[in-house]
C-alpha cells in the first residue's frame, strides 16, 4: 500500500473526529475524558515502578516500556487523546478536510476532557486510599517536582520531542495490519521519548493532579507552569514535526512506489 493511503486514512480520521464532535459532543467528550483516565492510571503505575525498581539496574528501561500501554489502550478503546489529535487534525487540515478553525476547538475540547479525565483518576486513587501513604520522596513527587521546576524553554523544546515521537508511533501504527504489531510498534517507540524524560502534557496532568492531592511539593501555579509550555511544545511537536510533513511528502500526485508494502 502506498504512503498515501495512509494520509488519507488519517485525514478520514481526523475528519470523523470532527463529524464526532458536532454531531454528538457529548460522546466525543466522555471519549476525550477516557483518554485522560487511562493515560493517568498507566502513569501512576509507571511512577510506581520507576520507585519499586530503582534499585535494579534495568528498572527505569522496565517502567518505560511499560508506559506504551496507555498509547495502546487508548488507541484501541478508540478515546480522544490531544496530543495524537495534533497529527490527525493537522493532516485532514492540510487535506482540507477539516480548517484550522476547527482544529483548534477540537483540540480544545479534547484537552480539556483529559484533564477531567486525570482529576477523576486521582481522585478515584485518593478515595481508594492509596496516594496518602506514599512518601514525600516518593519517585512520582520527585518528577513532579522537577518537571515543573524546568525553564519555559526546556519544558517547550521536551514537549516538542515527546509529540514527535508520540505521534510517529501512532503513524507507523497505522500501517501495521495486525494487532500485535500495532502494540509493539507502539509500546517500543513511546519507550524513547520515556526513557528520555520528554515532556507530554497529558501523562503530566495525571503526575500533577496525583502530587497535588498527595504528599508532593508543587504548586497548582508551577504544574500550570509546565502545562503551558509542554502542550505548545507537544502541538508544534505534533503539526511541524509529524502532520504536515506527512501530508506534504505524500501528496496525491506523486506516488513512491518505493514505499509499497
Amino acid at each position: 500500500m502506498l504512503d498515501r493511503s495512509y494520509v488519507e486514512k488519517a485525514a478520514d480520521s481526523g475528519l470523523n473526529k470532527l463529524n464526532l464532535l458536532r454531531t454528538d459532543p457529548r460522546r466525543y467528550t466522555v471519549r476525550s475524558i477516557l483518554a485522560g483516565m487511562y493515560l493517568t492510571i498507566t502513569v501512576f503505575t509507571y511512577w510506581l515502578l520507576v520507585h519499586n525498581l530503582h534499585d535494579i539496574s534495568l528498572g527505569k528501561v522496565i517502567a518505560s516500556l511499560f508506559f506504551g500501554v496507555g498509547l495502546t489502550i487508548i488507541v484501541f478503546t478508540n478515546a480522544e487523546l490531544f496530543t495524537s489529535n495534533t497529527m490527525y487534525l493537522s493532516v485532514s487540515s492540510a487535506e482540507g478536510k477539516t480548517n484550522w478553525k476547527e482544529t483548534t476547538f477540537l483540540w480544545t475540547v479534547c484537552f480539556c476532557g483529559n484533564l477531567l479525565g486525570a482529576a477523576i483518576v486521582a481522585g478515584l486513587l485518593y478515595g481508594a486510599g492509596v496516594i496518602q501513604p506514599l512518601p514525600s520522596d516518593h519517585a512520582l513527587y520527585a518528577g513532579a517536582a522537577h518537571k515543573v521546576h524546568q525553564s519555559a524553554q526546556v519544558i517547550f523544546f521536551k514537549g516538542v520531542l515527546a509529540n514527535w515521537i508520540v505521534c510517529l508511533a501512532v503513524r507507523l501504527a497505522l500501517r501495521c495490519k495486525e494487532d500485535v504489531a500495532k502494540i509493539m510498534v507502539m509500546m517500543l517507540v513511546v519507550f524513547i521519548f520515556l526513557y528520555s524524560g520528554f515532556e507530554h502534557s497529558i501523562a503530566n496532568m495525571g503526575t500533577f493532579a496525583i502530587s497535588l492531592l498527595g504528599n508532593g511539593s508543587i504548586s497548582a501555579g508551577e504544574a500550570l507552569h509546565n502545562l503551558t509550555y509542554s502542550t505548545l511544545g507537544n502541538i508544534v511537536g505534533g503539526v511541524v514535526f509529524l502532520g504536515l510533513p506527512f501530508a506534504y511528502l505524500n501528496p496525491t500526485e506523486y506516488h513512491d512506489t518505493g514505499s509499497e508494502q
